[in-house]
């Protein structure tokens, strides 16, 4: 395969640890670990559109790793991420239409207020006036319910736009506006980042534009993270994963604030 000439060695090599991390840091966050393996791989000298397929193959492993220790006590919402993720894609699909509409910089602000948002929300959640809490979401109310198809219609739409978002939008969607618990909200998360990965995962195989020697140790290693990372969030205190959770926005708040000043 010629992308295959894009990868180098210590890439490869590389591969199973990056994707070890990615899988533990996205499992606790509800991510697919692609905002970390990402730059990283383009960093050693693999092509972006090498690094892209490879990473959402791995996402699969983030995803699937410890799905059923999470379903198995009750922290999946299953049917909520399948109601949500036919917003994002539906926004996703219309996001690929609307590229260059918007301008980036107008697009990387938005992120930068939703993620320092969602992180003070996080940091404050017992102050909010969310309303009742729901341990699963179908029993929120249906404007709540609206509301959080809505806003993830167009976090889809614009993570497609601007190539970042996923789970960095759909944690806090889940929590401050259905009012579920954090871990479920960060566990439903989980899952529908697998949904939404196995869409592209399917295009790019069908393109034949996934390095498989990259995309497999990838995999391995996300799987793994993520499974490890499973037991630790049936185990952690709701708090100290909100903590997580809100320091990681304000730290890829930061990170897209570096970004949009060199826009300038």
């Amino acid at each position: 395969m010629a992308g295959a000439a894009q990868v180098p060695g210590y890439a490869v090599a590389a591969a199973f640890p990056l994707g070890f991390a990615a899988g533990l840091l996205g499992t606790l966050l509800g991510i697919g670990g692609g905002v970390l393996m990402v730059p990283v791989l383009i960093l050693m000298g693999v092509s972006a559109k090498v690094a892209a397929p490879a990473s959402l193959v791995a996402i699969l492993g983030t995803s699937l790793g410890g799905l059923r220790r999470l379903l198995r006590r009750g922290l999946v919402d299953w049917r909520l991420a399948v109601f949500l993720e036919t917003a994002s894609g539906l926004g996703a699909v219309t996001g690929v239409k609307l590229v260059g509409v918007m301008s980036e910089r107008g697009l990387i602000l938005f992120w930068v207020l939703a993620l320092i948002g969602s992180g003070f929300g996080f940091l404050f959640y017992e102050r909010l006036p969310l309303g009742r809490r729901v341990e699963k979401g179908l029993s929120a109310s249906p404007l709540r319910l609206a509301l959080a198809w809505l806003v993830s219609f167009v976090a889809g739409l614009l993570s497609a736009m601007l190539g970042i978002g996923g789970g960095l939008i759909k944690v806090p969607v889940l929590v401050l506006v259905v009012g579920l618990p954090v871990k479920v909200a960060v566990a439903t998360s989980k899952l529908m980042v697998g949904i939404t990965a196995s869409v592209g995962v399917i295009g790019y195989i069908l393109e034949g534009l996934v390095v498989w020697s990259l995309a497999v140790p990838l995999a391995l290693g996300t799987y793994l993270g993520a499974s490890l990372s499973a037991r630790l969030l049936v185990r952690a205190p709701e708090r100290a994963v909100r903590l997580l959770a809100a320091s990681y926005y304000f730290v890829m708040a930061f990170v897209l604030l570096l970004r949009y000043h060199a826009l300038l």
